[in-house]
C-alpha cells in the first residue's frame, strides 16, 4: 500500500492519496489538484477514483477537476443527493481498488451526509487498518453540528450516535480526518493531523460523554462563528463545481480601466499586499485581505461572491497562488489585476486612501487619557480567553453590519493579534465612510510583549 496525507494551509485541510498496485484513490481533494497528480506520479499509479466523505462546507472540492483530468470515478454519500455523475454510496457499502477494500459508514452529525470510510489492506489481512473520518471525528474534537440553520439540536443528537458507532471500532485503527487545527469545522482541533481510535477514545472529550444531553450541551457551547461561504460551498460541491479552466479569464488592467470598472456596480477591489502597504496607500473602497493572513477564509467570508474581483498585488508572480486561494472558497470571478500595482494608480493621479497606524504604547496612552473606542477584532473565543481592559470585542467579519453602532465622525482604533485581521476590519470601516481609523500595530501580541496586562474573566493575566 502507498499512502500520503496532503495538507492545505489556510483552510487546514487534509486530503489523502492511497493506492495499491498501479491504481490509487484521492480522498477529499481541494480544487487545486496538482499535488494529487504529482503524488500519483511519484507512486507510479493511476488515479482511478475520488472519494468524498461529505459535502464540504469550508472549501470547494476538486472532485470534478480530478474526474475531468484523469477520468476517475467519483464516490460520494448517497445522502448527499449530488447532482453530478457519481457512484452514490449507501451505508456499509464496499468497493475495492486493487488490494484495498473500502467500506463506507454513514455518520451524520457535522452535516446530514457525513460519512467515514474504513480501509482494509488485503495484503496484510482481513481487518481494517485505518479510517478516513472526514469531519465526523477530528483529532481532539468532532465536527460542529450548527452549519444548517435550526438543525443544530437534531444534528448534535445524530452525531452522538454516530460517535458511538465509531467507538465500537478497535483501538489500533488509525484515524485520518479532513481537518486540523485552524479549521472552523470544529472548536478545539489538535495540531496533530492523525490519531488512532484508542487515543481518541481516551483523550477526546466529546467521545467520553455517555449522556446525550450532556454531550449536546458541551458540543453546542462556544461554537465559533461560521463564515458566509460555508453554505455556498456546500451547494457548489453538491452540484459539481465549474472547472477552473472555464472560470473568468484574469487579465492585466491599467489604472484607467480599474477606475472605470469601480464606477459600476458589481466590482470589488481586493488588496492582498501587506497590512502596512495597505495602510500607506490603497484604492479607496478596497478590501485589505493580505496574502500573509488567512486569505481564503476571510475572502470567502467578507467578499460579495457575485462581484467581479480586481486584485492589487505587490508582485505579479503571486497571481496564480492568489487566484487559487479565491477558487478554494468559490470566488471564481477574478476578472483582473492592477498592472503596475498601486504605484500605477498613484502615478495617474487618482485618489488614494490610507489607514493611520499607531503602536500599542500609543494605544495604551490614548485609552488612559481619552475616552476612545478600541475594538478587538479577534474571534469571541480569543477575546474571552484574554483581552485588553476597556476594549470591545467586534470580530472582523461583523464589521459589515456592526459599523452602524458607531459614529463615523469619531476616531476608532482596531487591533487583532498581529495586524492582518484588524486591517481587514479597518478597510470595512473605511468603506462605510469612517473618517479616522487607527490600526494598532502588532495587536495583542505586541501588547503582551511590551509587558502590558491582559484580562481574562476580569482578572489580570
Amino acid at each position: 500500500m502507498h499512502f500520503a496525507q496532503i495538507y492545505t494551509p489556510g483552510i487546514a485541510q487534509c486530503s489523502y492519496v492511497i493506492g495499491s498496485g498501479k491504481q490509487c484513490l484521492v480522498v477529499d481533494p481541494v480544487r487545486n489538484i496538482e499535488p494529487y497528480l504529482a503524488k500519483a506520479k511519484e507512486f507510479n499509479m493511476e488515479i482511478v477514483a475520488v472519494l468524498e466523505t461529505h459535502l464540504h462546507a469550508d472549501f470547494v472540492s476538486g472532485h470534478m477537476e480530478l474526474a475531468e483530468k484523469t477520468g476517475a470515478k467519483i464516490y460520494a454519500p448517497k445522502t448527499g443527493n449530488c447532482n453530478f455523475p457519481h457512484h452514490a454510496l449507501a451505508d456499509e457499502e464496499e468497493f475495492a481498488i486493487e488490494n484495498l477494500r473500502f467500506k463506507m459508514l454513514e455518520t451524520p452529525g457535522h452535516t446530514p451526509d457525513c460519512t467515514v470510510t474504513l480501509v482494509t489492506d488485503l495484503e496484510r489481512g482481513e481487518e481494517p487498518v485505518m479510517v478516513f473520518t472526514g469531519d465526523t471525528l477530528l483529532v481532539g474534537d468532532v465536527g460542529r453540528p450548527d452549519l444548517f440553520p435550526n438543525r443544530e439540536e437534531e444534528l448534535a443528537e445524530k452525531l452522538f450516535y454516530s460517535l458511538k458507532r465509531l467507538k465500537e471500532l478497535p483501538d489500533h485503527i488509525e484515524v485520518y480526518p479532513a481537518h486540523g487545527m485552524g479549521s472552523l469545522c470544529g472548536r478545539a482541533l489538535s495540531a496533530k493531523l492523525w490519531s488512532t481510535i484508542g487515543i481518541e477514545r481516551k483523550q477526546n472529550s466529546s467521545l467520553k460523554h455517555e449522556d446525550l444531553n450532556e454531550f449536546k450541551k458541551d458540543l453546542l457551547t462556544d461554537i465559533p462563528a461560521a463564515p458566509d461561504h460555508f453554505t455556498r460551498c456546500t451547494e457548489i460541491n453538491r452540484n459539481g463545481p465549474v472547472l477552473i479552466q472555464d472560470t473568468l479569464e484574469t487579465r492585466p488592467l491599467n489604472a484607467e480601466e480599474v477606475a472605470s470598472a469601480i464606477k459600476e456596480e458589481g466590482w470589488s477591489i481586493i488588496d492582498v499586499r501587506t497590512y502596512h502597504s495597505f495602510a500607506a496607500g490603497h484604492i479607496p473602497g478596497s478590501y485589505s485581505l493580505s496574502k500573509y493572513g488567512n486569505l481564503p477564509t476571510f475572502a470567502g467570508w467578507v467578499v460579495p461572491p457575485e462581484d467581479n474581483l480586481i486584485l492589487v498585488m505587490g508582485h505579479n508572480e503571486d497571481l496564480e497562488k492568489i487566484k487559487d486561494a479565491f477558487y478554494t472558497v468559490g470566488l471564481d470571478n477574478v476578472a483582473g489585476y492592477l498592472e503596475g500595482s498601486i504605484e500605477s494608480w498613484i502615478n495617474q493621479g487618482f485618489d488614494v486612501g490610507s489607514v493611520e497606524t499607531i503602536s500599542v504604547h500609543s494605544l495604551r496612552d490614548l485609552m488612559d487619557k481619552y475616552s476612545v473606542l478600541a475594538l478587538d477584532t479577534r474571534a469571541k473565543s480569543e477575546f474571552k480567553e484574554a483581552h485588553i481592559e476597556g476594549t470591545e470585542n467586534a470580530p472582523t467579519p461583523d464589521m459589515r453590519h456592526r459599523y452602524k453602532e458607531w459614529d463615523p465622525e469619531k476616531p476608532i482604533i482596531v487591533f487583532c493579534n498581529t495586524s492582518n485581521r484588524s486591517m481587514t476590519a479597518a478597510s470595512l470601516l473605511k468603506q462605510n465612510n469612517f473618517k479616522r481609523v487607527f490600526n494598532a500595530l502588532g495587536g495583542t501580541t505586541a501588547w503582551k510583549a511590551a509587558g502590558f496586562p491582559m484580562q481574562t474573566g476580569g482578572e489580570e493575566q
